[in-house]
């Protein structure tokens, strides 16, 4: 995300500065100078902070010599965040422990987009409507497959499974297991095609949905895998950060509620999709199966309203988890964000199953 800022010597400054800035850590002006990685006068840095006060990415507090600057809400969960710079080092050297942050569920509500990126989102669900018009009922019956095929597919390669696309089509369409794959594995794909289904058999569900409708979902998610359903009771690790998910079933709940409450309190369609992912992803409500969850949470809400629904097809699975990292240690949505505009667009080009009004 590139911040324009009324003031700013360069477009990469306000970025530059912002990512000095870590939450909850107070800074005054000279410390931020010091920190700095292109050295400028204290007065320009002093000018540039407080055009980053007046956009919300900061908030002010003291008078005189002892005024100090911290993130907003606003500035720690849209801070620019280069992800392959801040994962070269190991979880231990980028923080001991961290816990779950119950403020990033709670109001104030945050928009998440810019009018430029919903501009964007605006004319991909365009588009996607659009398509629809001339489309004949046994075309879209053959483009809804397509899409559960590859949703199924790569939302499981995301998670370790190593059916390849042609051998999931197969097995959706014929059921017809792959020799070298395991049958847990076979169960995943098929696990997430029922999903899918039962999403679409009960889009009145999810304009509004409730923990209860989640629950279903990772019931169906984990059907015949070992996964335990309901909430979880004990403490889960994830691999590769130190963050630490919730651990009581009830703080759980809560944070659920405040989630859910989100939801259908919230801003656009696409923050709603955007934070269920990112949201259920960050809870770790269950022992297994989150973020297949997730996904399918997410687009349960895009279906509801006729938005395109992401398969995720072309995403890098490795640039998807970097950014769930993110999210989890540092609470930027930013490296995420990308990943969902740009999955967006391409599902909204790429699928033609919006409903013919």
């Amino acid at each position: 995300m590139v911040i324009r800022l009324e003031h700013m010597d360069d477009t990469n400054t306000a970025s530059s500065l912002l990512a000095i800035f870590t939450k909850g850590e107070p800074l005054s002006s000279s410390e931020v100078a010091d920190r700095a990685i292109q050295k400028q006068s204290l007065v320009t840095v002093k000018r540039q902070l407080s055009a980053l006060v007046k956009a919300g990415m900061l908030e002010q507090s003291g008078g005189g010599r002892s005024v100090k600057y911290v993130l907003s809400k606003r500035g720690w969960l849209l801070r620019p965040f280069d992800s392959s710079d801040y994962l070269t080092k190991g979880p231990d050297e980028r923080l001991k422990n961290h816990h779950f942050q119950f403020d990033v569920l709670e109001p104030p509500y945050v928009s998440l987009f810019s009018d430029t990126e919903l501009a964007t989102l605006d004319e991909a669900t365009k588009n996607y409507r659009h398509n629809a018009e001339g489309s004949v009922p046994a075309a879209r019956k053959k483009e809804l497959l397509r899409f559960i095929i590859e949703f199924s597919w790569k939302t499981s390669q995301i998670e370790g499974n190593t059916y390849d696309l042609i051998s999931t089509e197969r097995l959706l369409l014929y059921g017809e297991k792959s020799a070298t794959n395991t049958d847990f594995e076979a169960q995943m794909i098929l696990n997430q095609k029922r999903a899918v289904e039962f999403i679409l058999d009960n889009t009145e569900l999810w304009a509004a949905p409730k923990i209860s409708s989640l629950e279903m979902l990772h019931s169906m998610v984990g059907e015949e895998l070992g996964i335990t359903r309901n909430l979880r009771k004990t403490l889960v690790g994830i691999t590769g950060t130190n963050y630490r998910p919730l651990e009581s079933e009830f703080q759980i709940r809560d944070a659920l509620e405040l989630l859910f409450t989100y939801l259908a309190a919230g801003g656009n369609m696409y923050e709603r999709a955007l934070f269920a992912v990112l949201g259920v992803s960050y809870i770790q409500p269950f022992i297994d199966g989150n973020k297949r969850t997730s996904r399918l949470l997410g687009n349960a809400i895009l279906i509801s309203e006729n938005y395109a629904p992401l398969s995720y097809r072309s995403v890098d699975d490795r640039v998807y988890k970097e950014a769930c990292l993110i999210f989890y240690e540092q609470n930027s949505i930013e490296p995420f964000k990308r990943i969902f505009i740009e999955q967006y667009v391409f599902a909204a080009n790429n699928y033609n199953i919006a409903k013919i009004s």
